[in-house]
């Protein structure tokens, strides 16, 4: 049997690295824009489907938060499953990057699958809105407060993460444009969801000033 689903940065204690998915030319910033397929169906088989769905009962999380979830973590249980009935279907460039990602999925299987949480997606949701309501991008804070003091605010952690998206508020395509990472020469939003070190991950998509819309993910190893 099968699930149908149908659609009509990173810190260590000692290390801390900030992302943002944005392309930097002569001091302006750029969204990357993608070729995305047409919408098309995929069907999950039910043993991955109920692995990946570890957001089902999160009622914090919209339905499309939910399924960012779910498909950050079908990449990381199966890499080669995702590139197949996913990537190849949604992925119309080819780029460079793509190609690399595909060489990292085709390496990914047995990661342990995000657990949603409901502190991490409270910080994601409150820069999520910052973010959205101010028209800026980055990490820290319109009123300046960095990144990490602010996640802090709301969970805790020895490793922590943070990524940004710009322009899609579709779950499929938001995990997509991370993964892929395209002009990020760091790769360190796909490093990041395809990381041993977080265990948790909170999720919040809202409406963006300038972009339309930004999806922000917080990540940790711990969930208290």
């Amino acid at each position: 049997m099968s699930n149908l689903i149908s659609y009509t940065t990173r810190r260590c204690t000692k290390f801390t690295t900030l992302l943002v998915l944005l392309f930097v030319s002569m001091g302006l910033m750029f969204v990357p824009k993608f070729t995305f397929a047409q919408n098309t169906e995929i069907e999950i088989p039910s043993k991955l489907y109920k692995q990946a769905n570890t957001a089902k009962n999160a009622t914090y999380l919209s339905e499309d938060e939910k399924k960012v979830i779910l498909y950050m973590n079908i990449a990381r249980l199966d890499g080669k499953w995702f590139i197949k009935h996913i990537l190849d279907k949604y992925d119309d460039n080819r780029s460079y990057y793509s190609k690399s990602l595909r060489r990292d999925l085709m390496k990914t299987s047995g990661l342990q699958a995000f657990k949603p949480s409901e502190n991490l997606s409270k910080s994601a949701k409150y820069h999520a809105k910052d973010m959205g309501k101010t028209g800026r991008t980055g990490h820290n804070s319109s009123d300046g407060t960095d990144t990490f003091v602010r996640i802090k605010r709301f969970a805790s952690g020895n490793y922590m993460s943070e990524n940004c998206a710009y322009g899609y508020s579709e779950p499929i395509r938001i995990v997509i444009q991370l993964l892929i990472d395209e002009g990020i020469s760091s790769l360190g939003h796909r490093k990041t969801i395809l990381s041993k070190n977080y265990n948790y991950v909170g999720v919040s998509i809202e409406p963006h000033k300038s972009y339309r819309y930004n999806c922000v993910q917080d990540f940790s190893d711990r969930n208290d």
